[in-house]
């Protein structure tokens, strides 16, 4: 382990963890860049799979956790239920034994950043007393969404007829995440979406992908709802 003055000198090390599918990948990919440009030491994690079918490679390192398909990925697996739950056993492992190996090296994780769609990760940077920050990869208006069902504020099924959530205008039935307005399509993504919630309110940081200016009422509502919310802009300079 490496000592305090060890680690006051060196560049802080953020490990970002995301959900292995494109539209997951590519938001912290970039995500990962702009916290490199501001001077931060970064690791992607990516799955064993994921990692070794990738073309294209970061500007900075990669470790590898396993999913439990090494082999094949989530087209290997029999269900997408099966997928998550191994992906849930086999993530925390191999996680929780990337982080132990790396607290013993020359530059130990300050920070964890995980996908929302990983909980569990947040559970495993706990247990080493590392910071965590959720990134959200959905727009804060679907955040909002998938949030109220989860607190159990959204009455399920929806009603046929225009609904109101705080910070968003009334919404009609069909302007709902499919998952929501064709309950019970998805049960295994329907869980997924709901349970991102699940201890987002033990992170220390709350990020979202989103735009200011486009998003600017369910923000507001968000940042009395999750105080250490931040909504990361993506400008180059």
């Amino acid at each position: 382990m490496a000592d305090a003055t060890e680690r006051d000198d060196r560049t802080p090390h953020i490990l970002t963890v995301t959900y292995p599918s494109q539209g997951h990948i590519n938001p912290m990919l970039q995500f990962s860049k702009r916290l490199q440009k501001r001077g931060f030491k970064i690791t992607l994690v990516l799955t064993n799979f994921i990692a070794r079918v990738s073309h294209s490679l970061p500007p900075f390192p990669i470790l590898t956790i396993s999913d439990g398909h090494d082999d094949g990925g989530f087209a290997s697996a029999d269900s997408a239920q099966t997928y998550l739950d191994s992906f849930r056993r086999f993530g925390s492992e191999s996680l929780r034994e990337l982080l132990r190996r790396l607290s013993s090296s020359a530059s130990p994780v300050d920070c964890l950043i995980y996908d929302s769609f990983l909980p569990w990760a947040l559970d495993v940077a706990k247990e080493f007393q590392i910071a965590t920050a959720v990134f959200f990869t959905q727009s804060c208006a679907v955040a909002n969404i998938y949030y109220h069902v989860h607190k159990g504020l959204i009455d399920l099924p929806l009603p046929n007829r225009e609904s109101e959530i705080p910070g968003l205008p009334l919404m009609k039935l069909a302007e709902f995440p499919s998952f929501i307005y064709q309950l019970g399509s998805y049960p295994a993504y329907y869980d997924l979406l709901v349970n991102q919630y699940a201890n987002v309110d033990k992170a220390d940081w709350i990020f979202c992908n989103t735009f200011d200016e486009l998003e600017r009422e369910v923000l507001e509502y968000l940042k009395k709802t999750w105080p250490s919310i931040r909504a990361f802009e993506f400008k180059e300079h």
